[in-house]
């Protein structure tokens, strides 16, 4: 529990200490284009290599490495079920709100993989929503073993809010 606070307050400093504001994180709202990987697993310009849609938000991969395209599909397809089960727990409870974030996860040589929040919309509200259904079911995905070119990871960015309320693609 600790660590996960520790996770909060990162998150919150990341987010209010931002110079580039909100408006990088879930800029207007549009369609997700979602384009193959290029090579190394790096997305191509302006398009994100995949994305899961679900009825309170949508996690699209921007980047994943060192990992077959099938391998980094599943995480996002498993991530995107998971944060739909813990955003529909929210908005019974009154505590969804509409947020977006990028996070950054890297597996490590034991134990759950290591996360980054590199940007998440303002908020203490978003910043909870967040760590609850993006990071903590990330900590719980099973990356693949590193390879000889290199350690597993991907960075991907959601937005999400309750239904009814819109909801923007993330933005590339």
């Amino acid at each position: 529990m600790p660590r996960l606070r520790g996770l909060a307050v990162a998150a919150a400093l990341t987010g209010a200490c931002s110079p580039s504001g909100p408006r990088d994180v879930a800029g207007e709202s549009r369609d997700v284009t979602v384009g193959p990987q290029a090579d190394g697993g790096a997305a191509q310009s302006e398009t994100y290599v995949y994305a899961a849609r679900r009825p309170h938000g949508t996690i699209a991969l921007a980047e994943a490495r060192h990992m077959r395209e099938d391998e980094s599909q599943a995480l996002v397809e498993q991530l995107a079920d998971a944060f739909e089960t813990c955003a529909t727990r929210l908005e019974a409870e009154r505590a969804l709100v509409e947020g977006a974030a990028r996070i950054i996860a890297v597996a490590q040589p034991s134990g759950p993989p290591g996360i980054h929040v590199s940007r998440i919309a303002p908020g203490g509200d978003v910043a909870q929503n967040a760590l609850l259904c993006i990071a903590a079911p990330i900590r719980s995905l099973p990356f693949p073993p590193p390879t000889s070119t290199g350690v597993p990871g991907f960075a991907l960015e959601a937005t999400w809010g309750p239904r009814g309320a819109p909801n923007p693609a993330p933005s590339p």
